[in-house]
């Protein structure tokens, strides 16, 4: 399956050492962003890894499943999106914060 694993770690030395592993699982698609292929076995073993290397109180780091569909319910931003709000998947507004 296919995940997003995004992260904000301040510590130049603990985000090199993150990098290195992820770039091992998949590949950078923008700044601490990476898409990774993983089965479960992998999901274990990238979790126990990104536990030695982060410091919980300082660095985040999100694991979030592929989704090919705009959430529901969110604000999306950017190229990919222009300025869309999308809600309930229901309607979709133009231009809206």
């Amino acid at each position: 399956m296919k995940y997003l694993v995004v992260y904000d770690i301040s510590d130049n030395k603990r985000r090199r050492k993150l990098f290195k592993l992820l770039l091992g699982y998949g590949i950078n698609v923008e700044l601490s962003i990476f898409e990774v292929e993983l089965d479960k076995k992998s999901l274990l073993a990238i979790k126990q890894e990104i536990k030695k290397i982060i410091n919980p109180k300082e660095d985040v780091v999100y694991i979030f499943p592929y989704i090919k569909e705009p959430i529901r319910n969110g604000i999306y931003k950017g190229k990919n999106y222009g300025d869309v709000f999308v809600w309930k998947k229901l309607s979709l507004l133009q231009n809206r914060e």
